[in-house]
């Protein structure tokens, strides 16, 4: 009977701290007790409950996780990444890729980028969304006025003017909704350039002088012209550039062909630059990377598969031109 009177009698932090639990240490599981109970994680005074009833792979990853993060400096990063283990699985990013992709869009220099090319478009972005959430919650009030009214509520204010009030605010709703999305569309259009141009900047090509180098090393030193087509068209872009070889050197021109359909750099129509060629043209690496990119930017223009084209790039490697056919040389020796 006493027995049994001071087992039920057992305060509930004597059952926790009780032999039934066991300590998690960075050299392992210590302590008795055996399948049933809790599990104590982590010294001092952080410590952390898990039922030990939990799958046994679940607990398996718990626990490697956190005394894997014991060992790098403290328990309750231990703590974190055995919760982020049991949450997510051993990558840690359980169903959330998603999002995340959906975060990573755009990088944050693309974003940082612009901002800086429009700097008030924030601003409009904000008032627009607030006057137009504001006006909504005036035309919800407006319609229960005229709910109110049109059941003859006694104090409900006229249903003409209600009705006033509900077409007011519906206008204001859509006026600046307009605004809104003008300015949204806007910014994903020009983050959707900048993040082409940054894509671009990743490309490679190589000097006469066998160094490779990516668009984004040579921005402050070169204006690159992209010139892209089949063997013939590319022959045909550098045989015209030739005519003006001395003040496109001078501009720090610098000519990259693309030969697409399967053709090699070393093609006999075009001959492989030579050493007087260090400053005037390069020849595309990857070529693969670079119709990808060019792809895209046909799709983007509607311009037809096959169709040689050009792209300028300005000394900082925005996009400066781009057409079909031959590059207008004459035009960029004088203008650049």
């Amino acid at each position: 009977m006493m027995a049994a009177t001071a087992a039920a009698t057992t305060s509930p932090m004597t059952a926790l701290t009780s032999s039934r639990c066991r300590r998690i240490t960075p050299g392992g599981v210590s302590g008795g007790g055996g399948g049933g109970g809790l599990v104590r994680v982590g010294a001092g005074p952080r410590r952390a409950y898990a039922a030990a009833a939990m799958p046994k792979t679940v607990v398996t990853l718990f626990l490697q996780r956190s005394v894997k993060g014991q060992k790098g400096g403290s328990s309750s990063r231990g703590l974190l990444m055995g919760l982020r283990a049991m949450a997510g699985g051993e990558g840690g990013g359980g169903g959330n890729g998603s999002k995340d992709d959906a975060k990573t869009k755009y990088s944050n220099d693309t974003k940082m980028r612009s901002e800086a090319q429009a700097p008030f478009r924030v601003v409009r972005m904000f008032l627009a969304g607030a006057f137009a959430a504001n006006a909504g919650l005036g035309f919800l009030i407006a319609s229960l006025q005229a709910a109110t009214g049109a059941a003859g509520a006694p104090s409900a204010p006229p249903v003409t003017q209600s009705l006033q009030n509900m077409g007011i605010d519906l206008a204001c709703v859509l006026f600046f909704a307009f605004f809104y999305k003008r300015d949204a569309d806007a910014k994903e259009k020009q983050m959707s350039r900048i993040s082409r141009e940054e894509r671009l900047s990743n490309l490679k090509c190589e000097l006469s002088t066998g160094k490779v180098v990516s668009l984004f090393d040579l921005r402050g030193f070169s204006r690159v012209v992209i010139v892209a087509g089949d063997a013939e068209y590319c022959a045909a872009t550098i045989a015209a550039a030739e005519a003006f070889r001395a003040p496109l050197e001078e501009r720090g021109v610098l000519m990259v062909p693309v030969l697409l359909g399967g053709a090699t750099a070393d093609s006999p129509s075009i001959p492989p630059p030579g050493e007087e060629d260090r400053r005037f043209r390069a020849t595309a690496v990857s070529t693969d990377k670079w119709m990808r990119w060019l792809d895209e930017q046909r799709q983007l223009a509607g311009v037809a598969e096959g169709k040689g084209v050009f792209v300028g790039l300005r000394m900082d490697g925005r996009v400066r031109s781009s057409g079909t056919g031959i590059a207008p040389w004459e035009r960029f020796a004088v203008e650049l």
